[in-house]
């Protein structure tokens, strides 16, 4: 008989530990005391029921998972789970252009006042990647005739990419839910039109819009849900005769759409009409602005992320994070997404929101697509107090110049094939560490990421220096404010803040020199001014003022007022301060005390320009301009380039300008983004020092 067993062990799910436990169980029993199951056909039984064990506790487990939102791994389950937060997954994207179309009367007499543009006419893009791709314009648009040029034109009509589809679908009984699939993949739901007509003998159409509110409907709302399936494609489904209007058998569903072909579109900036205008052949298109928007359907990850927040939101938003998740969900050309009150903004300015966006292609998002995103987007659902505004985002970039010391011995590879291992590595830091709004920078981070690159690699040492970026207006005088958002270091002789490329300005005798910005070295090293802390009183018209230091030459003087010190006026600044005390005499008065406040604060810019034949540096604007270390603020004065050299570093127009930080953590700031320009040849310069 057998005995009861008391060391049942059922909390190890792994093969091994399961067959032990099963041949540990059989052991325990009388009848097979001492049996041996590894030498006979046992074992191949315990395999058998082990590996059922193993497979069920597996398979539980993963039914566990994905019960719940955060742990499923299937995307239809992630799409169920987000069904019940009311969110549905963004579908393919198409992006969108805006282009100006110039259509040529050849035949002046004919009449026509207006002409149209019928919804739908087709537009081809050059070819991207070998492939041209056709837009589509989805509203009709109309011009009158210019009688001085014979020409109508179309201004700023916005197309979008993708091959315009027609599906229509009959009602019968035997659909009991209502539930009508949409058979592509490739849909831009944003696009999708719905409509009802009444049957194949009646020609009556309904519009129905799809519902974002069910607290808003009743019986004959004329509304369609949508929902993702299975498959990846999107299902539309009706009221039920309650919550919006139900439908009858043999009403036709009539459904328009653009199926898209998503991101790959973007930057299309050149097109052809395809489609006829008319008796019309001369018709030239115009871009406005280049293709942007376009986007794949929702990730995995995507939906785990948003759908939370916008269940939140309830469609509308009243705090910062609800513009965000909206956002992020009906505009999902997003790449990263930051948003702020005006409270928190630099000057505050109460009652605004501001969104900064980084698209997925490029650096900002035009002002034809911010418009578009303010009106359709956040207006009908932001407080009305509240007046919404995008900015661009503030691009710091980073560079570095390295040194890095190894032992050849210790490798296979060359100088350069570990010059191009950092860059990767560096590459691959900036892809996931940088890029997003609430990036951080860490130096010493870096150091680490490289010194893992090769085990030849003995330690690096990393300058970094921040870059900012000016597109001056030529020809014409003005003032320019450059905001690092950073602390700078003061510069010396030797590493200063400078410019590239060099511009063309006027001399003081009118000649065209190719000229540079620089901080002025040791240009802050006088007393600033002097700050009164306490007044005092009984003291003459005339106490003596002594500032004493490690540098000289400051002169100052007091202003009194009935016998107390209301100020002290710095006459001559002096030079090479680092440190400073002030002291104040007089033969009557007594009590007064001040601080000088040293011109570390502020430099001094200069522009220059080196005579090519003897490499002498010539002094062309002594003070072009101050720089504030503290905030890192640059002030441009009366800034007038004629040209700006052309290079292979940076676009045409920019002019960099180049400064160590005073630290080497960066942390995040509202709209800025740190970055690290995978296009730029000489943000990384890395000398190899072989210690061998």
């Amino acid at each position: 008989m057998a005995t009861s067993n008391t060391v049942l062990r059922i909390s190890e799910l792994d093969f091994d530990t399961i067959k032990i436990n099963l041949r540990d169980y059989l052991r325990s029993q009388n009848q097979f005391t001492e049996y041996d199951f590894e030498g006979s056909g046992f074992n191949i039984l315990l395999d058998i029921l082990a590996y059922n064990t193993h497979y069920m506790a597996y398979y539980l487990n993963m039914v566990g998972n994905e019960m719940f939102l955060d742990s499923a791994i299937l995307r239809n389950s992630v799409v169920s789970h987000a069904k019940h937060l009311n969110y549905v997954p963004t579908s393919t994207r198409a992006s969108t252009a805006v282009v100006d179309v110039v259509v040529e009367d050849t035949s002046p007499t004919s009449g026509q006042a207006v002409i149209t543009l019928p919804s739908y006419s087709k537009f081809q893009s050059q070819q991207i990647d070998g492939v041209n791709y056709t837009f589509v314009n989805l509203d009709t648009q109309v011009a009158s005739k210019n009688v001085i040029t014979n020409t109508y034109t179309f201004s700023n009509v916005t197309i979008s990419q993708g091959e315009p589809v027609t599906y229509n679908v009959t009602v019968d009984a035997t659909n009991t839910r209502r539930r009508f699939r949409i058979p592509d993949a490739n849909i831009d739901t944003s696009t999708l039109i719905v409509s009802v007509i009444n049957s194949s003998v009646d020609s009556t159409r309904n519009t129905f819009v799809l519902s974002d509110d069910a607290t808003e409907l009743d019986s004959n709302s004329k509304v369609y849900f949508l929902e993702e399936t299975d498959d990846y494609n999107y299902n539309i489904y009706f009221g039920d005769g309650s919550i919006g209007k139900n439908l009858s058998d043999d009403n036709i569903v009539a459904l328009r759409y653009l199926s898209t072909d998503g991101e790959s579109s973007n930057k299309a900036n050149s097109f052809t009409f395809i489609s006829q205008l008319g008796s019309f052949s001369n018709v030239v298109v115009n871009s406005v602005s280049a293709a942007a928007g376009g986007a794949s359907r929702d990730s995995i990850d995507k939906i785990k992320f948003i759908a939370p927040k916008f269940y939140t939101t309830q469609n509308r938003a009243v705090t910062k994070d609800d513009y965000g998740t909206l956002l992020l969900k009906d505009y999902p050309n997003i790449e990263a997404i930051s948003v702020w009150g005006g409270e928190e903004n630099d000057p505050v300015v109460y009652g605004k929101i501001y969104v900064s966006m980084k698209p997925k292609n490029g650096y900002v998002i035009t002002d034809i697509e911010k418009d578009r995103i303010i009106n359709e987007l956040i207006t009908n659902r932001n407080i009305l107090t509240v007046i919404p505004e995008i900015v661009d985002p503030e691009y710091l970039y980073l560079r570095f110049d390295m040194t890095v010391n190894y032992d050849s011995t210790l490798t296979s590879k060359d100088e350069e094939q570990l010059k191009e291992l950092i860059r990767t590595d560096i590459g691959e830091y900036n892809d996931v560490e940088l890029e997003k709004f609430n990036s951080t920078y860490r130096s010493s981070k870096l150091q680490s990421s490289i010194n893992d690159v090769d085990p030849s690699f003995l330690g690096v040492d990393i300058t970094t220096i921040v870059q900012k970026r000016l597109e001056p207006t030529l020809n014409e005088s003005k003032n320019y404010t450059i905001d690092f958002n950073v602390p700078l270091n003061r510069g010396t002789f030797a590493d200063r803040l400078y410019t590239y490329p060099s511009f063309q300005v006027l001399d003081n005798e009118g000649v065209s020199r190719d000229a540079l910005i620089e901080e002025t070295p040791l240009s802050y090293t006088g007393i600033d001014s002097v700050e009164v802390l306490n007044s005092g009183s009984g003291y003459s018209d005339s106490p003596i003022v002594t500032i004493t230091g490690d540098g000289s030459g400051a002169k100052a003087r007091a202003v009194v007022v009935n016998g107390k010190i209301i100020s002290i006026e710095v006459d001559v600044t002096g030079s090479n301060y680092t440190a400073a005390v002030v002291s104040i005499s007089d033969t009557t008065g007594v009590g007064a005390t001040a601080t000088a406040i040293l011109s570390g604060q502020i430099g001094t810019l200069r522009s220059y320009y080196v005579q090519v034949a003897t490499g002498e540096k010539i002094i062309i604007n002594e003070n072009i301009g101050q720089i504030v270390y503290t905030t890192g603020r640059i002030n441009l004065y009366n800034f007038k380039p004629i040209s700006i050299t052309t290079n292979a570093n940076y676009a045409s127009g920019i002019i960099t300008f180049n400064a160590l930080p005073k630290e080497n953590t960066i942390h995040p700031l509202r709209n800025r983004l740190l970055s690290i320009d995978s296009n730029d040849p000489i943000a990384i310069q890395i000398r190899m020092e072989n210690e061998a």
